[in-house]
């Protein structure tokens, strides 16, 4: 098993069931991982992220090989690049639908809620000419995580950082509600 542990398992399989029940993904679709001391554990890619078994985690390098990488998720890269760059111990990649949403609008995403404004003074919105995996998107990705916990490429969705998966899925769902208050908010204002 590696470094994958029941522990460890547990937290994937808890962290994709809540990420899919709270609506932050459809049913096959983002992916999430953590380091390990030899490379990380990262979700495949297609799998029902809902409902993970162990089968569906692979042990990987910090270096692509196109060997042991089959099955990963198309992610990976940019995985690899926060791992390289910044301090994450845990990565997170949802699509969370308001802050996609606001994404298309807005250059940087800025609570005004209390929570979201403790955890995430601001969320950089990041529009490189690709925004899924590749090297371009993995380094805008993982030069906005080494000073912001979370970062949303635009119309595509967000990836946070943390100590282990747990801290970088509360991340998502802190993200996720003060982008729903700040859209409410905005929404008001409007109104005479």
């Amino acid at each position: 098993m590696g470094a994958m542990t029941e522990t460890l398992y547990a937290q994937f399989r808890q962290v994709g069931a809540d990420l899919f029940a709270q609506r932050l993904i459809s049913a096959k679709a983002g992916n999430f991982s953590v380091r390990t001391e030899t490379g990380l554990i990262i979700t495949k890619s297609g799998t029902l992220k809902g409902r993970l078994e162990p089968e569906d985690l692979l042990e990987l390098g910090l270096d692509p090989n196109p060997e042991r990488d089959q099955g990963a998720s198309i992610e990976t890269v940019i995985h690899r690049e926060i791992y390289r760059q910044t301090d994450a111990r845990a990565v997170v990649h949802a699509h969370p639908r308001t802050a996609v949403a606001l994404s298309l609008h807005l250059e940087v995403i800025r609570p005004v809620d209390l929570e979201g404004r403790y955890y995430m003074p601001e969320v950089p919105v990041l529009a490189p000419k690709t925004v899924s995996a590749t090297p371009e998107a993995a380094r805008a990705v993982a030069e906005a995580l080494r000073t912001h916990p979370v970062c949303v490429l635009k119309g595509h969705g967000a990836f946070a950082k943390g100590r282990d998966l747990v801290e970088a899925y509360t991340l998502i769902t802190v993200l996720e509600e003060s982008a729903e208050i700040l859209l409410y908010s905005k929404l008001w204002s409007g109104r005479s």
